[in-house]
């Protein structure tokens, strides 16, 4: 049995790709929406955010093809 073939950690690449899509979305957001850590990252607030959902969205197209890629081969 090869790594890439295990089921479990398949599972578990798919529930981390999920996590790391909320987590670049919940970045962003914050970076837009809020103030928090103003005094760390004072200037370029809103490209910052925008990249981070942009990549957040990128992600998301980038994963779901390659979940139905892999189900296509089933």
């Amino acid at each position: 049995m090869t790594f890439n073939s295990n089921p479990s950690v398949n599972k578990i690449r798919y529930y981390f790709s999920f996590l790391m899509i909320a987590v670049y979305l919940a970045l962003g957001l914050l970076f837009l929406c809020t103030d928090v850590a103003i005094d760390t990252f004072p200037a370029y607030r809103k490209p910052i955010g925008i990249t981070m959902i942009i990549y957040a969205a990128v992600r998301t197209i980038l994963t779901i093809q390659k979940i139905k890629k892999h189900a296509n081969e089933f």
